[in-house]
Protein backbone atom coordinates (compact mmCIF):
# COMPACT_ATOMS: atom_id res chain seq x y z
CA UNK A 1 0.00 0.00 0.00
CA UNK A 2 1.13 3.59 -0.52
CA UNK A 3 1.67 5.68 1.81
CA UNK A 4 -0.98 8.73 1.86
CA UNK A 5 1.07 12.52 2.20
CA UNK A 6 -1.35 15.59 3.26
CA UNK A 7 -0.29 19.33 4.01
CA UNK A 8 -1.80 20.88 7.02
CA UNK A 9 -2.58 24.08 8.40
CA UNK A 10 -2.91 25.27 11.84
CA UNK A 11 -4.12 28.13 13.41
CA UNK A 12 -2.78 28.63 17.15
CA UNK A 13 -2.43 30.88 19.67
CA UNK A 14 1.04 32.02 20.45
CA UNK A 15 2.33 31.28 24.10
CA UNK A 16 3.80 33.62 26.39
CA UNK A 17 7.52 34.26 26.57
CA UNK A 18 8.20 31.53 23.35
CA UNK A 19 5.26 32.50 20.41
CA UNK A 20 4.78 29.90 18.52
CA UNK A 21 8.09 27.90 18.97
CA UNK A 22 6.51 25.46 21.60
CA UNK A 23 3.65 24.64 20.14
CA UNK A 24 5.97 24.58 16.58
CA UNK A 25 8.34 21.75 18.42
CA UNK A 26 5.50 19.56 19.95
CA UNK A 27 4.15 19.70 16.57
CA UNK A 28 7.38 18.42 15.03
CA UNK A 29 7.96 15.38 17.70
CA UNK A 30 5.19 13.48 16.32
CA UNK A 31 6.46 10.48 13.85
CA UNK A 32 4.08 11.39 11.13
CA UNK A 33 5.49 14.99 10.21
CA UNK A 34 7.62 15.33 7.98
CA UNK A 35 8.69 19.08 7.97
CA UNK A 36 6.63 22.15 10.13
CA UNK A 37 7.30 25.72 8.97
CA UNK A 38 6.24 28.86 10.31
CA UNK A 39 3.92 30.74 8.16
CA UNK A 40 2.65 33.96 7.15
CA UNK A 41 -1.08 34.66 6.10
CA UNK A 42 -3.98 33.11 7.21
CA UNK A 43 -2.45 29.89 9.36
CA UNK A 44 0.71 30.02 11.28
CA UNK A 45 1.81 26.87 11.14
CA UNK A 46 2.05 24.69 7.42
CA UNK A 47 2.71 20.79 8.71
CA UNK A 48 3.92 18.40 6.09
CA UNK A 49 2.91 14.61 7.17
CA UNK A 50 2.29 10.92 6.29
CA UNK A 51 0.27 8.06 7.46
CA UNK A 52 -0.89 4.70 5.69
CA UNK A 53 -4.37 5.84 5.01
CA UNK A 54 -6.55 8.53 4.35
CA UNK A 55 -8.26 7.19 7.90
CA UNK A 56 -5.00 7.34 9.27
CA UNK A 57 -4.19 11.07 8.68
CA UNK A 58 -7.33 12.04 9.70
CA UNK A 59 -7.31 10.05 13.36
CA UNK A 60 -3.72 11.74 13.82
CA UNK A 61 -5.38 15.13 12.74
CA UNK A 62 -8.51 14.84 15.43
CA UNK A 63 -6.53 12.97 17.72
CA UNK A 64 -2.87 14.64 18.51
CA UNK A 65 -2.96 17.70 16.52
CA UNK A 66 -6.43 19.36 17.25
CA UNK A 67 -6.19 18.78 20.75
CA UNK A 68 -2.96 20.39 21.10
CA UNK A 69 -3.68 23.03 23.69
CA UNK A 70 -3.14 26.47 21.95
CA UNK A 71 -4.46 24.62 18.27
CA UNK A 72 -7.59 26.70 17.70
CA UNK A 73 -8.48 25.31 14.02
CA UNK A 74 -6.50 22.92 10.99
CA UNK A 75 -7.08 22.68 7.33
CA UNK A 76 -5.96 19.24 6.19
CA UNK A 77 -4.98 19.36 2.21
CA UNK A 78 -4.33 15.44 0.83
CA UNK A 79 -1.84 15.22 -1.74
CA UNK A 80 -3.83 13.28 -4.96
CA UNK A 81 -1.05 13.18 -7.22
CA UNK A 82 2.45 14.18 -7.81
CA UNK A 83 3.10 16.35 -11.12
CA UNK A 84 6.88 17.69 -9.55
CA UNK A 85 8.94 17.33 -6.32
CA UNK A 86 11.88 18.50 -5.22
CA UNK A 87 12.89 20.32 -8.73
CA UNK A 88 12.26 16.52 -10.63
CA UNK A 89 9.03 16.01 -13.07
CA UNK A 90 7.64 12.67 -12.27
CA UNK A 91 5.91 10.99 -15.35
CA UNK A 92 2.60 12.99 -15.96
CA UNK A 93 1.38 10.89 -18.88
CA UNK A 94 0.99 13.41 -21.00
CA UNK A 95 -0.19 11.25 -24.26
CA UNK A 96 -1.07 14.56 -26.59
CA UNK A 97 -0.07 15.38 -29.59
CA UNK A 98 2.84 17.39 -30.41
CA UNK A 99 1.81 20.74 -31.77
CA UNK A 100 3.89 21.49 -35.26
Amino acid sequence: MDEVHAVIELKITPQRDCGFGKIAERVSRFEQVEACFLMSGGYDLLVFVRGDSLQDVAHFVAADLSTLDGVLSTATHFMLKTYKAEGVFENIGDNRLEVS
